[in-house]
């Protein structure tokens, strides 16, 4: 499969390979897990800034050479879509297609330490649709029910065609196909800031969700299908775009997931009075099913969306009076129960 990556690679340059010494590796290693254990913010993203190889990488990725898989921890999941792997080890060899900060692909300073990996979001120069994902085993699986919240960095290494809704997926199985074909899938984690423009400074992508169970695979990279990218979000932010190949591709720095630990917050009062302040009975945490009643038992709200708050309406659409009125919420851990006063 032909792509931008490979064009640049159609004249062949002598090979160098660099190991990096043992010690130094262990010594990473420890250092990695002694912040394991001493943080109380775990991070579940084992190498998430990519510091750690067991081999320095030599080249861009291609089809049989994976050099993203010297980055430990991390892999290509479509093992045609050759993501990539740079680091300052590369430096000291002739050729620095794979170093930091200048590499075949551009020149980008990297977040903190040696090392940072890169992926092609989309190619459609040949008219194909290609594309490459990070994939990386979490140190735990996820646990039901619990917040978590994701951040990684990215940037792009020249002016060209750029997307918007890069993401993280988190799964119970691992991608793992002969293919370069499109992930389609909804991120639990997606850039909301608009394109990702920026050549020079890292840009932080964040967000929290709440686990269904049992993720224990990362995958980042771009999860939208065809149609959608070349009608909604493809920029060129080139001067001129005859030049530019139908392509964007992205450095990725700095992931990190952890546990968020939240304080569970009922409110005791609340005045759906139509000023903008306190109109909703909001809660702060994800629910299976809330139900308020009234003083007679009359169910007058039911909502299993965590989106849904009650407005102080019945079932009916009137307006509930003031007064007192019994809650009863659930969630896969707990039940809650107590009451609300509603005023007006």
């Amino acid at each position: 499969m032909l792509n931008f990556k490979n064009i640049l690679l159609c004249v062949q340059f002598p090979k160098t390979r660099e190991y990096k010494p043992f010690i130094k590796f262990f010594l990473l290693f420890i250092i990695q897990n002694l912040t394991f254990n001493i943080s109380s913010a775990q991070n579940l993203v084992f190498n998430g800034d990519f510091e750690i190889y067991d081999t320095c990488p030599t080249n861009i990725s291609t089809p049989g050479d994976l050099q993203i898989e010297h980055c430990t921890g991390w892999t290509a999941p479509t093992k045609l879509g050759t993501s990539d792997y740079f680091n300052v080890c590369n430096n000291a060899t002739t050729w620095q297609f794979a170093g930091v900060p200048q590499n075949l692909l551009g020149y980008q300073q990297p977040l903190n330490g040696n090392g940072y990996c890169g992926f092609l979001a989309f190619d459609a120069t040949f008219g194909t649709h290609y594309r490459e994902y990070l994939q990386t085993k979490l140190i735990n699986p996820l646990e039901t029910g619990k917040n978590y919240r994701l951040s990684f960095y990215v940037v792009t290494p020249f002016v060209g065609y750029t997307v918007s809704k890069i993401g993280a997926l988190f799964s119970a199985n691992d991608f793992n196909s002969n293919t370069y074909a499109a992930i389609v899938d909804q991120p639990q984690v997606i850039n909301t800031s608009g394109f990702l423009t920026d050549t020079l400074n890292w840009i932080k992508i964040e967000g929290e969700f709440v686990a269904d169970g049992n993720e224990q695979f990362l995958t980042i990279g771009y999860f939208v299908d065809t149609t959608f990218l070349f009608t909604n979000d493809t920029l060129n932010t080139s001067p001129d775009s005859i030049l530019v190949a139908p392509m964007s591709y992205y450095y990725v720095d700095g992931v990190e997931l952890v546990e968020v630990e939240f304080e569970v917050i009922i409110p005791n009062i609340f005045t759906p009075n139509a000023d903008g302040m306190n109109d909703l009975f909001v809660l702060n945490f994800p629910y299976e099913k809330v139900e308020i009643y009234n003083r007679w038992g009359q169910k007058l709200f039911e909502s299993n969306n965590n989106e849904s708050f009650w407005d102080g309406k019945t079932t009916s659409g009137n307006i509930a009076s003031e007064g007192t009125y019994y809650y009863i919420i659930t969630t896969k851990e707990n039940t809650y129960k107590g009451f609300i006063q509603l005023l007006r």
